[in-house]
């Protein structure tokens, strides 16, 4: 069978070369940069979340239609501004769009930055470091389901995609110590997390069986969106809850409590950002603004015994 004319390159030519989409619109980039090698060696979950983000940006309704002539950071802020109230999608947006924008501007596929100044919502609450006394009550109040899970969380600083997958069998001994072998799935970073004495004592009165130690109370292994659906559900109807639901309080945050119980117990940020699998600067942030909150309660406590021994003393002089 005859070939067709055109169907292969002629041996002494080089082969065609990639069309830029310099002048085509946003939506073309987008496709472009999500069929580049440099989106393909993201991890998984990052190509799932980045990858969603992009292609809900690139609808025609909203920043697709613009040309990368045209698109600029008033546009992409219009963007960002639709979206408040949802600061995580925000959050994952302007990641994926910043990691774009980057690999555009290169390759002369953007004729500007498109994110520079653009703000999106504080999504602090979903970081606050929870206390020794929110980790407490959620284990002794919480359903049994998810205390475990606040357990393992407080107690590794892993994120709820690496707590649901974690098993018996991860456990490894280094030296002498028992630790868990953990490959972080939004990184895939390999690092092996020290069982210390509370979690070890936690470990020792679980149910040992095949599979992850988190489980859903018909016994099937979570999924990481059902498990934070679950706990935010648990947190704002179980009435004894209603400190942590006060606080607003996420299960990512034990990330952050597991970084204050290590800086407490004296290890330094390197050393921290080892264990948990962290980088120094998110560990810098987690403790400040953890310090931040226990210089305030030590003033606080301090004013109180001020008033009170002020108040003693008017007492003593009027009795006098």
């Amino acid at each position: 069978m005859p070939k067709r004319r055109g169907s292969e390159t002629p041996p002494n030519e080089p082969s065609p070369k990639i069309a830029k989409v310099t002048d085509h619109c946003f939506s073309a980039l987008v496709r472009a940069f999500k069929g580049s090698p440099k989106f393909a060696g993201y991890s998984d979950a990052t190509k799932d979340i980045w990858g969603r983000e992009l292609d809900f940006m690139a609808r025609p309704d909203l920043l697709g239609g613009l040309s990368t002539q045209e698109i600029r950071p008033s546009l992409v802020q219009g963007y960002f501004d639709a979206l408040t109230g949802r600061p995580g999608k925000q959050a994952a947006a302007r990641s994926a769009l910043r990691q774009l924008e980057k690999w555009a501007i290169t390759r002369e596929l953007l004729p500007r930055q498109i994110t520079l100044g653009v703000e999106i919502e504080d999504m602090e609450g979903g970081h606050v470091p929870w206390t020794d006394a929110h980790v407490a009550l959620a284990e002794q109040r919480a359903r049994p389901d998810l205390a475990r899970a606040v357990t393992l969380g407080a107690n590794t600083g892993q994120r709820g995609s690496d707590l649901i997958r974690m098993c018996p069998t991860d456990i490894e001994i280094n030296h002498g110590h028992a630790g868990i072998a953990v490959t972080q799935k939004k990184t895939g970073r390999q690092v092996w997390v020290p069982i210390l004495g509370p979690l070890a004592a936690a470990i020792e009165s679980w149910e040992r069986r095949p599979g992850p130690w988190l489980r859903r109370p018909d016994g099937d292994a979570w999924l990481r969106k059902d498990l934070t659906l679950a706990w935010k559900y648990e947190r704002d109807h179980n009435p004894a809850l209603a400190p942590l639901k006060e606080a607003n309080l996420h299960l990512h945050g034990l990330r952050g409590h597991a970084c204050v119980r290590l800086v407490r117990a004296g290890c330094n940020t390197r050393q921290i950002a080892d264990l948990v699998g962290m980088s120094e600067q998110m560990v810098s942030r987690y403790t400040k603004l953890s310090a931040q909150r226990e210089n305030a309660l030590a003033a606080v406590l301090h004013l109180k015994r001020t008033t009170s021994e002020r108040e003693n003393d008017k007492d003593e002089k009027s009795a006098s």
